[in-house]
């Protein structure tokens, strides 16, 4: 049988944790994610939902339920809600679906009521068309992380008023990250009747129901549903009242708060376990081909960790059991157990009970294994498609792009992959990016190169703009080669980054940029760079291109410029 044909740039790895492993609603729920699209990957917001969906299900119960998800990504959020007994149509573009598919079909067989179904939604003005109001009605309709930087905010919120008719209530998670997160979480409030059911720093859950004076009858049925007694303080006249008495959505907003307050203790307490749990040395069985002993032994080991992890987590429900009686219940030790537990522990309540998390990758470049950090929650923190490639030809033609005892700059250097792979290869590297990603981008280059290479590559802050002269001159910084990859995709900066660019690849330097091609931006930013530079085009393999290029003299731009 012949193998279907891999692209050059595939990466010399030998094992890649690509997935993560979840509990909720007392089920393992394994998720594959995938590398080449913000939709592949598990967002923050999406643990909150699940979170909050998990621990308030009588308030909020999906019980054959019918419910849309739009957004649906890696498909966690459905999977909770259909193990949570509702009818799911889990939504996203096409490309994504496949893996949204995948991770349904695995986490929900033999589980559920209702089988959840998968479908293509592009946000938009014609979904009337499309997705008819008068057939597609669903109880409620879930959203988690859809709002971060694209530009299709208005036609999200156009998509969340057509399928949030009357009898229709839609929840939001999203974490805050930009300052057009705030501007549509105001036309969001306009657009519907809110509630705020959880905020935990920039990370907030909203309730919502259309405007519409029918939808009142709804918003007070469900308010009676998250209102348990508890005493309405008035502030002029001190009065306590029942809280079914009160059906306001001022009086929602603090009895979740409070709800929040109430349980914090607890959600430390199970936090407290996942910590000691995700310290746990996870076993990896390395498999190469030029590891025969490796493989023959490996289904054995699998299966022992699987054993082990059933184990774990025996251990974690007991655990958890013992610390979470109640107080009257517990002991001298309990008490002091938990408020050390209380005291310690100051993650987020919306942290996933997850027990065994693969959040690393191995590779094998330069004759050397390296190990990959990622994290979830920033573009940079991810290891793209075009840096395996580069780091890939880097490996393969070091003859004809030979670092050796070479400067090296990398621009968005994000986990740090291609940086490693020039400090091995010879280079004195210097590795930049924005400040949030510095942290987790210098601890995969010390731990990658510490006692492997020639030189020890620097770590710096460099945001791409027009006043670098004055915090990198080019009379003090200037580099033998300059490196980037996957820096061109969707944000706002690319006139940034071109400049950026050019004040760097100064006379007697190589920049060397590879990219993958994913929206029309991308083609006009690299017709731009090529004007901007002498540009060779390296490598091409499907959307995958490496360029090399080097600075125009003064009188080829005047050149260009004239025609």
């Amino acid at each position: 049988m012949q193998q279907k044909e891999r692209p050059a740039w595939a990466p010399c790895f030998y094992f890649k944790t690509d997935k993560e492993i979840y509990n909720y609603v007392g089920q393992e729920i394994v998720i594959e994610e995938s590398i080449d699209s913000y939709g592949g990957m598990i967002w923050p917001a999406a643990l909150a939902l699940c979170r909050y969906l998990e621990t308030h299900r009588e308030q909020l119960s999906l019980l054959d339920k019918a419910v849309l998800e739009i957004g649906a990504g890696t498909g966690l959020l459905s999977v909770v809600a259909a193990l949570l007994g509702a009818w799911v149509t889990a939504t996203d573009l096409p490309d994504v679906l496949n893996t949204l598919r995948v991770n349904l079909s695995r986490n929900t067989r033999g589980r559920c009521r209702h089988t959840p179904q998968v479908a293509a939604l592009s946000w938009g003005y014609d979904l009337e068309q499309t997705y008819p109001t008068s057939v597609y009605r669903y109880d409620y309709v879930l959203a988690a992380d859809v709002v971060y930087h694209h530009d299709f905010l208005d036609e999200l919120l156009v998509t969340m008023k057509h399928f949030c008719q009357p009898g229709t209530t839609l929840i939001w998670a999203n974490k805050v990250r930009f300052e057009s997160d705030l501007l549509f979480t105001e036309n969001f409030k306009k657009a519907f009747h809110t509630s705020l059911l959880a905020e935990d720093g920039e990370m907030k859950i909203f309730m919502a129901t259309c405007r519409e004076a029918e939808e009142e009858d709804v918003v007070e049925e469900i308010q009676d549903k998250m209102g348990k007694e508890e005493g309405g303080r008035r502030d002029d006249e001190g009065k306590r009242e029942e809280a079914e008495g009160d059906k306001s959505t001022e009086k929602l907003e603090r009895h979740c708060k409070e709800n929040k307050e109430n349980n914090k203790a607890k959600e430390n307490d199970d936090e407290e376990v996942v910590r000691a749990e995700a310290h746990a040395d996870v076993k990896v069985v390395e498999k190469t081909k030029n590891m025969p002993e490796a493989k023959e032994g490996g289904d054995k080991e699998r299966e022992g960790d699987h054993d082990g992890d059933k184990e774990e987590e025996m251990k974690w429900n007991q655990s958890t059991e013992q610390i979470l009686k109640p107080k009257e219940e517990e002991d001298e030790s309990g008490q002091e157990l938990r408020k050390q537990v209380v005291e310690k522990n100051n993650k987020p309540a919306w942290t996933p009970n997850i027990y065994g998390r693969n959040d690393k990758d191995f590779y094998y470049y330069v004759g050397q294994d390296i190990c990959i950090y990622e994290s979830i929650d920033s573009f940079g923190a991810v290891t793209w498609p075009a840096a395996l490639a580069l780091c890939s030809f880097l490996d393969d033609n070091r003859q004809l792009v030979n670092l050796q005892g070479k400067t090296v700059l990398e621009l968005g250097a994000g986990t740090g992959l291609v940086t490693i792979v020039a400090s091995l290869l010879g280079a004195s590297v210097t590795a930049t990016d924005l400040p949030v990603v510095l942290g987790n981008l210098r601890a995969n280059v010390m731990r990658n190169t510490r006692g492997r290479c020639r030189y020890t590559p620097q770590v710096k802050v460099l945001s791409w703009g027009y006043d670098l002269e004055n915090t990198y001159p080019t009379s003090a910084y200037h580099y033998d080669y300059v490196l980037a990859a996957d820096v061109v995709y969707h944000h706002n900066f690319l006139n940034e980054l071109l400049v950026t660019m050019k004040h760097f690849c100064q006379p007697g330097t190589t920049l060397i940029w590879a990219n993958k091609v994913r929206f029309e931006d991308d083609l006009t930013f690299t017709e731009n760079f090529k004007k901007a530079f002498h540009t060779t085009l390296l490598v091409e393999d499907g959307d995958i291109k490496i360029f090399m290029a080097t600075c125009r003299k003064k009188r080829d731009v005047e050149t260009d410029s004239c025609h």
